[in-house]
């Protein structure tokens, strides 16, 4: 009878189904989290993210902490893409001075294609200790050091100019993002006149190989 009970306890319910993978769950609601955003905009709680990832508020909270925990995620998911786009510039050309121009262009490029993420996430970008190692502004700052020293210049100003670079162009692009009053090309190019010019007058870029 003992045995039977037993039996009869140990058989009742649904067997545990597979453990969860975390990390493939946290893509998921990244996912949905980003399609969201897209749809609805900046200010999404994570009840919708949880809809839309046809998960429970419970599941969400036991892959992220809370929806800032998702923001600073998504943020280091777009800084990594930012940053695969940014060192592709380096192989792509030596003119250091295109190089800046395509610099300027990527991060243009990633407003006008995801213009809510973008004003969600643009100060977060370079904020998160996870996003550290392969931030936007050391992997400009790497771009600049490697023009200066193929021409054996000092390479001290590539940090502070990386930094005034990227939110140079942040702050330009944010706001023509909002107000479309000039053709992208035509914003890329009026950025990098005046970035470039204020390097070469700084003296610490060489003149372009371009006329």
């Amino acid at each position: 009878m003992q045995m039977a009970a037993e039996s009869t306890r140990r058989g009742r319910g649904r067997p545990p189904g597979p453990p969860v993978d975390l990390d493939a769950r946290r893509e998921m609601l990244l996912d949905a989290a980003e399609a969201t955003i897209r749809q609805s905009g900046a200010a999404v709680g994570l009840a919708e993210v949880a809809k839309a990832a046809g998960l429970t508020r419970s599941a969400v909270y036991a892959a992220f902490n809370d929806r800032d925990g998702v923001v600073d995620a998504l943020a280091t998911r777009h800084a990594r893409r930012i940053v695969e786009r940014l060192t592709s510039v380096v192989g792509g050309t030596a003119d250091p001075a295109e190089q800046t121009r395509a610099a300027i262009d990527i991060l243009a490029a990633w407003f006008d294609d995801e213009p809510q993420l973008a004003h969600l996430l643009t100060g977060r970008l370079d904020q998160t200790a996870e996003n550290t190692p392969g931030a936007i502004v050391e992997t400009v700052a790497d771009i600049l050091r490697a023009g200066f020293r193929a021409r054996g210049a000092d390479d001290s100003p590539a940090e502070p100019w990386a930094y005034a670079l990227v939110g140079a162009v942040s702050s330009a692009v944010g706001w023509w993002s909002r107000t479309r009053s000039i053709p992208r090309a035509d914003l890329v190019d009026h950025l990098h006149r005046l970035i470039w010019s204020g390097f070469e007058g700084a003296g610490g870029a060489a003149p372009s190989s371009r006329p």
